[in-house]
């Protein structure tokens, strides 16, 4: 399709600050889009098209429909949650090579803070699609569980493929009673107070089984978890860290 803009088709408020593009009219590479990899999205402002930034697609790569899930943090990103259905956008990409592969390794850790959660929603997305049997745990940090999104769908995940989903709530202090927000429906899902410590990810990590580690989620946080983790003998430079890389999906 060219230079044609695509056009925003529904949104979706995932919560107070994050929101949902679906996207259609997209250019034909976007079909070849593997799970995990992100695009670039210009919006049409008063004085024209915007820059470029970089979003990840968080929809499964074989959904008719891109998806893009943005926390508001800026100008930019406020824009973005104000567009409606029928505004036009340029997308381009795929772009990315973070999770690439991802599906050859029988047990997967995936490490998100807050909207990093993003490209993992892609991985775990396609993995439910197509039952996949890689055993994966999903560690996932925000401040209060009201941050995160997209819970049920989440928990319903764990009854679909072999799924652990740990919500570590870092305002809740440590030692908190954690039992109100346990589902015993849902065993494989638990939660945790305070930080991403060495202490948790021992916990919940299976040491003898060579985990593949991904890891999303502001910079801080990144350094912090990667120091916890060579803590309890995982190599930094075997963990897989999204960084926005201009590199083709392909």
């Amino acid at each position: 399709m060219g230079n044609d803009p695509a056009k925003v088709v529904k949104v979706i408020k995932e919560n107070r600050d994050i929101t949902s593009l679906y996207i259609e009219g997209y250019d034909e590479a976007f079909t070849r889009r593997r799970a995990g990899s992100f695009l670039t999205l210009k919006i049409m402002q008063d004085d024209g098209w915007s820059e470029a930034h970089p979003f990840t697609i968080s929809c499964a790569p074989e959904d008719p429909q891109l998806r893009v899930t943005i926390k508001r943090l800026g100008e930019f990103t406020t824009r973005v949650h104000s567009l409606e259905p029928g505004a036009p956008v340029m997308v381009a990409g795929p772009y990315g090579l973070f999770c690439k592969d991802i599906d050859a390794n029988e047990y997967i850790v995936m490490i998100a803070g807050g909207v990093g959660i993003t490209p993992f929603l892609s991985v775990l997305r396609h993995f439910r699609n197509i039952r996949a049997k890689n055993r994966i745990l999903l560690i996932w940090s925000n401040k209060g569980l009201e941050e995160a999104f997209a819970l049920d769908e989440l928990k319903a995940m764990t009854k679909d493929i072999p799924l652990k989903i740990v919500h570590n709530l870092s305002r809740e202090p440590e030692g908190a009673d954690m039992a109100r927000y346990a589902d015993e429906a849902f065993p494989d899902v638990v939660y945790e107070s305070g930080r991403c410590t060495r202490h948790l990810m021992k916990k919940h990590i299976d040491l003898s089984a060579k985990p593949a580690v991904y890891l999303c989620g502001p910079p801080p946080m990144q350094d912090f978890v990667i120091g916890e983790l060579e803590a309890i003998g995982i190599d930094p430079k075997s963990i897989k860290k999204e960084s926005f890389t201009w590199k083709g999906a392909k």
